[in-house]
């Protein structure tokens, strides 16, 4: 997996760094009228100054926000952002907790 990880970041994001798996978790969630997902997800933290490059193929845009200043996007608009996005970082938020403050502080 560790080598999957690492090809994704380089094809997606043009950046290289280490990786730490945090945990995994499947899901099934509609997406409105666009569609949905079902799909086993492993989740990694890491961290890089390098200069994020999105492909363009892969990602239509990106931003940058701070994890509380997130955590108050779900609750103010949650129709934002896909189910399983939300899954993932409010698990990381409440049940990996430890894992993430040594990536941002939350």
């Amino acid at each position: 997996m560790s080598t999957a990880t690492r090809r994704r970041l380089r094809d997606e994001l043009n950046i290289e760094t280490s990786l730490e798996f945090v945990y995994k978790f499947s899901y099934q969630a509609e997406f409105g009228s666009t569609g949905s997902e079902n799909e086993l997800c492993h989740v990694y933290l890491g961290s890089s100054n390098d200069a994020v490059v999105p492909n363009e193929h892969e990602i239509s845009a990106i931003r940058f926000v701070a994890a509380n200043s997130l955590l108050r996007e779900f609750d103010s608009t949650p129709e934002q952002f896909t189910p399983w996005f939300k899954m993932e970082w409010l698990a990381l938020a409440e049940e990996h907790r430890d894992a993430l403050s040594s990536y941002c502080d939350i």
